[in-house]
């Protein structure tokens, strides 16, 4: 393979770029669940040719009929995740398909994560199989949205499910995709980025990490251990107040005209490194959810919005 021959992740996917979308399964979880290193005698994949290669020898055929949607990639957002998902708000091209029997009709904005080894980082490839850490990171998210579905549209986005999708321009290799909703807010780490958490006032710091927690237990109560538990995993809804009011008296706080105490509506979002355990419905009550909550809310309140905490 010659040097012009490799992909580049920015001509690959831009703004503009037209991916064919297919239902599909997830791939199943791998046998390890922590580092995802390579089989015995497996050379490491270093270089993103090698990466590429195989991405084109696993590709999947696609159906002969037309796929599910097809969207068109508009801005990269900001990811948690570097190594293996891009995630992008992505247009639904022409009108939204009609979906099978009870599943709900694609709204016309998405956001859609790929999940392409061929650019996994090449210094990280020498240590972890990028293939078998995007099977781990794809089977945990679709995991985890399918059980915590009561949360969707709330706590979490709504989730559209699993698709491959092939890339014409590259022999038809084909990448994994998960679609969700879009949505208007802000994550957290932009809201307030960790040199400002300081200034934040003890209201709003206390209305904050108090709903975090409460998101982050109603996630619990249903099975589903959120491990990356960070202010860039938690979405502020926009709020409806009214212009220039301020929701706190200290005015150097950075949240002051941004988040009213009283209507906190936060989502979760990122479940590639979730666990699974058993549901714990006595978190439905509430001396069980408080007592919860109070447990964690000290260290969080010291620590968290700082990104201090791991």
């Amino acid at each position: 393979m010659t040097t012009s021959e490799v992909p580049e992740l920015g001509h690959t996917y831009h703004p503009g770029t037209i991916l064919q979308l297919y239902r599909w399964p997830p791939p199943a979880m791998p046998e390890d669940l922590v580092w995802c290193d390579y089989k015995d005698g497996a050379p490491p994949m270093t270089q993103i040719a090698d990466r590429y290669t195989r991405s084109i020898e696993e590709r999947i055929s696609v159906p002969s009929t037309p796929p599910d949607l097809s969207i068109i990639l508009e801005n990269r957002l900001v990811s948690s995740m570097g190594r293996i998902p891009h995630v992008w708000s992505a247009r639904v091209q022409g009108s939204a398909p009609t979906t099978r029997p009870g599943e709900a009709q694609y709204p016309p904005l998405l956001v859609v994560k790929l999940y392409d080894p061929t650019f996994y980082d090449d210094d990280e490839a020498e240590y972890a199989d990028p293939f078998a850490l995007r099977d781990l990171t794809v089977s945990r998210e679709v995991a985890a949205y399918q059980c915590l579905e009561p949360l969707q549209g709330t706590g979490l986005p709504k989730f559209y499910g699993h698709f491959i999708t092939p890339i014409a321009t590259q022999q038809n290799r084909t990448i994994g995709a998960i679609l969700l909703e879009y949505v208007e807010g802000t994550d957290l780490r932009l809201l307030v980025p960790g040199e400002e958490a300081n200034a934040v006032c003890s209201l709003h710091k206390d209305a904050v990490v108090e709903a975090a927690l409460r998101l982050f237990f109603e996630i619990y109560a249903l099975g589903v251990h959120q491990t990356d538990m960070q202010p860039r995993n938690v979405i502020l809804r926009s709020q409806k107040g009214e212009s220039g009011k301020a929701y706190c008296s200290t005015p150097e706080c950075p949240l002051r005209l941004k988040a009213d105490c009283k209507d906190l509506r936060m989502v979760m979002v990122d479940f590639e490194m979730a666990n699974f355990i058993d549901p714990d419905p006595s978190l439905s009550q509430a001396a069980a959810m408080r007592k919860s909550i109070d447990g964690l809310k000290g260290a969080y309140l010291t620590q968290w919005l700082e990104n201090g905490m791991v």
